[in-house]
């Protein structure tokens, strides 16, 4: 009996390593990964993490680093009407318009009808006689407005020289003027005869609304 029990210890002993060695031996069951929630501030998909990311991520622009906010820097301001206005305007300039005195008129008039006798010129006779004009000329013979024009447009003299010499204008009511004068013609005559007249004449004008024009006149030749 005591060598069956011997015999039951000592085989109990010999597997009772083995029987410990096998549960050392079975592997441990693996690690379930823990899972954790995503951070709020790191996932994407939330909306409030979003703005406030912008909100504090983006700095606030600068007032004083502001082109709009510097009055110099602003093209408005460098071409503002307002201002250029101010510095650049300046007053215009004062154009005379003092009138020529009635005798200043007629003694240019006088002076233009007989310039325009070197070039043929009728546009100042047009312009100066009245359309009642009678005239006498240095021939003799009567004019009117319209035979006096063409008596210029006849004329081959070539001509070197025609200008008034002294002339005497006297106004009578502030209407009616009468001038006495002399004057003097160079050049040479359609069949290139030289010549030197010299002439006196008396013309008289009546201002009309504002505008002197010849009425009458008389011309003498006294010197060929």
């Amino acid at each position: 009996m005591k060598k069956a029990i011997l015999a039951f210890t000592a085989l109990f002993a010999a597997a009772a390593p083995l029987v410990w060695g096998q549960e050392d031996a079975t592997p441990a069951p693996a690690a379930t990964p823990e899972v954790t929630a995503p951070e709020e501030s790191q996932s994407p998909a939330d909306p409030s993490v979003s703005v406030t990311t912008e909100k504090t991520a983006t700095p606030a622009p600068s007032k004083t680093n502001s082109p709009a906010a510097t009055k110099s820097s602003s093209p408005a301001a460098k071409s503002s009407p307002s201002a250029s206005t101010k510095t650049s305007a300046s007053p215009a300039p004062v154009t005379s318009t003092k009138k020529l005195s009635p005798e200043a008129t007629i003694r240019d008039s006088e002076n233009r009808w007989e310039a325009a006798t070197m070039t043929h010129d009728t546009s100042v006779a047009v312009a100066l006689l009245g359309d009642d004009y009678q005239g006498v000329n240095s021939k003799g013979k009567l004019m009117s407005k319209r035979s006096l024009i063409a008596e210029i447009k006849k004329d081959k003299d070539t001509y070197t020289s025609a200008k008034n010499g002294r002339m005497d204008v006297r106004i009578y009511g502030g209407h009616f003027a009468v001038v006495t004068g002399t004057s003097s013609e160079t050049g040479k005559d359609k069949d290139g005869k030289a010549f030197n007249r010299a002439f006196r004449w008396t013309d008289v004008w009546v201002d009309r609304n504002g505008k002197w024009s010849c009425v009458a006149s008389q011309a003498n030749l006294v010197a060929k």
